[in-house]
């Protein structure tokens, strides 16, 4: 037998390994197609609808998916195995060539499939690669045009990826193959020995098939049947964008270079170094000893295996969600004006990218809820999420009402922003809860407490006035109790105007409140334009309500508001011309219906 006899297809289980997966991954992919449609308006929904809607095409596309990666994972077994056996070696080189174009074509296999579900994932982490890819001299530019097929990402865009992923690459992978299988045979004779049995092999294929299996219930027993992100949305502000496994370590390596010249040394240069170091272990022993050269073959492949393992472990690692206390001391330098320390940054990068990948979360979930009920319009299934409460809502309140106000601590997607809120906290907003820590302390931080005058006085105490001399009047214990109860029973009844505006609930605990509020808070709020005093206040008539909320957010100085005159006038700007009519609708649907409403304000009793 020849000494290379052992390169022969038929004896190596990588080799077999390779050309089952490559075969997986022709089968599953045919029948994906026969469902998906590459347009911006269907590929989101096809993807759903045979996940979620065919027989077992959840099973489908999770063996397609992981099997993907499973085949980034065999080829690089296939070349480490190579190197061992010091399969590099002439005449073995071509072999070894075919072994590292099977590795560039699965990973491109990946990356083109990766935007093919036309979900946010895919769309952001193509956008950053297209746009690393710009910067390669001389041809990037080119290059990124010729697969995007414009200046956006779009329909066209698809098309492109589908067929290099279903027909270019796929064939590309094939030929490959057949050239490592050619170049094997050109050096080597037909084995005496078939090599791996039948049995040994059906058992590897049958290993391979238990792992995937394994991992796709695993998936879906975190995620449901879809693992699918919320549809693409290029206007989406702060994706929290991470590639995929396999390009990690790259993502971290990049952090360590800033601005673009540097960028293209870390994304371009450096890596293309690496892969021509690669390509030239054939000629190594022409230079050095044979010995030595498969020695400093084995160590540069070992230097970089461990510094890949390692940026991927510290990309890991960075993403974590730190510590409360952590971040709480960061966030106190940052607010007493000290000068943040590079890890600093970091854990407050960190916790701003834990809460934007929660609310990614939580929108792709509520996508497959919007399709599951309404089904994906002809216009693409971002307009289901465009036109609803509680996914559009928060993205508009982080955009223009984040900069004053928070959101249950943070900017209604998850964020906290560095910057000290100047307004209240709309966090349940209109619950009696809400309410009624409004009538314990007005001057909280989280009610009136941070809202000044221009000259830095507070902005509104007359409410905190009121609650004092209610306290005053009442002294004894048992009268404060009273009292207190009071308060309770019209947050009860002003949370029930917020459901059901001008109708009193026929319960006890909203009558009572409702007689109280006539008693004594009609004396400066009006109820439907009537006041017994003089002093004005907002108009609590359907106070809470969507078009109470509407109204508050787009002219804050109307009559039946904080007017715009007065001690306490209106502080907050105008939103009437900033946002448009069904923005600011989206604003307080999202308000009102993401509350937890609790208690006898739902259930009436006789």
């Amino acid at each position: 037998m020849r000494s290379l006899d052992w390169l022969d297809q038929r004896t190596c289980i990588w080799v077999r390994l390779t050309v089952f997966l490559f075969a997986l991954e022709l089968v599953t992919g045919f029948l994906l197609m026969t469902g998906y449609s590459p347009s911006t308006n269907h590929a989101w929904g096809s993807v759903w609808y045979i996940q979620t809607q065919v027989s077992f095409g959840w099973l489908i596309r999770g063996l397609h998916h992981f099997g993907s990666d499973a085949l980034i994972l065999v080829v690089l077994a296939y070349i480490v195995w190579l190197l061992v056996r010091k399969a590099y070696r002439s005449p073995g080189e071509l072999v070894w060539w075919a072994a590292m174009a099977l590795l560039g074509v699965a990973l491109a296999l990946s990356l083109t499939g990766h935007l093919l579900p036309w979900d946010q994932k895919g769309y952001w982490g193509t956008t950053v690669r297209l746009n690393i890819l710009a910067r390669t001299p001389l041809l990037g530019e080119g290059l990124k045009t010729l697969l995007v097929g414009g200046s956006e990402l779009g329909t066209l865009t698809l098309t492109r990826f589908h067929a290099l992923h279903t027909v270019g690459l796929p064939v590309l992978f094939a030929a490959f193959l057949a050239f490592g299988r050619w170049g094997a045979r050109r050096h080597a004779a037909a084995s005496d020995t078939a090599g791996a049995g039948a049995w040994t092999r059906s058992v590897a294929y049958l290993g391979v098939l238990m792992i995937l299996m394994t991992i796709i219930g695993y998936a879906r027993s975190i995620s449901g049947s879809e693992w699918l992100d919320a549809p693409a949305d290029p206007t989406t502000p702060n994706y929290p964008a991470r590639p995929e496994w396999h390009t990690l370590f790259l993502f971290q390596w990049l952090k360590s270079f800033e601005g673009p010249t540097m960028e293209v040394l870390g994304a371009i240069v450096a890596p293309g170094f690496v892969t021509l170091v690669f390509v030239l272990f054939p000629f190594f022993d022409r230079v050095v000893s044979p010995r030595l050269a498969h020695r400093l073959a084995v160590a540069f492949t070992a230097l970089i295996g461990f510094s890949v393992l390692g940026l991927t472990y510290a990309a890991v690692r960075a993403d974590r969600d730190p510590a409360e206390a952590t971040v709480l001391a960061a966030r106190q330098k940052f607010e007493q004006g000290l000068p943040l320390s590079r890890a600093d940054e970091k854990v407050l990068g960190a916790r701003r990218f834990n809460r934007q990948r929660t609310e990614a979360a939580r929108v792709a979930a509520r996508s497959g809820e919007l399709v599951a009920e309404h089904g994906v319009p002809p216009e693409g299934p971002a307009v289901l999420l465009r036109n609803d409460p509680m996914t559009r809502g928060p993205t508009l309140f982080a955009t223009h009402c984040a900069a004053c106000h928070r959101y249950h601590g943070h900017d209604g997607v998850g964020t906290v922003p560095l910057a000290t809120p100047t307004s209240s906290d709309l966090g349940d907003y209109a619950t009696k809860e809400w309410i009624r820590g409004l009538l314990s302390n007005p001057m909280a931080d989280g009610y009136f407490g941070r809202m000044v005058t221009p000259e830095g006085e507070p902005a509104h105490t007359r409410m905190s006035r009121w609650i004092t001399e209610m306290l005053d009047e009442n002294e004894t214990e048992q009268d404060r109790r009273t009292l207190f109860e009071q308060f309770d029973a019209v947050a009860a009844y002003l949370e029930d105007e917020s459901l059901r505006p001008g109708r009193t609930a026929d319960h006890a605990l909203i009558r009572r409140g409702h007689e109280f509020f006539l008693a004594k808070c009609n004396e400066c709020h009006s109820y439907a334009g009537e006041r017994r005093g003089t002093t004005r206040a907002p108009e609590m008539f359907g106070y809470g309500s969507v078009p109470w909320i509407e109204l508050m957010i787009a002219d804050p100085a109307h009559e039946s508001r904080y007017r715009s005159v007065g001690r306490e006038r209106a502080r907050m700007p105008a939103f009437l011309e900033r946002l448009s009519e069904s923005d600011r609708r989206l604003i307080a649907q999202w308000l009102h219906d993401s509350r937890t409403i609790t208690g006898a304000t739902i259930t009436e009793t006789p």
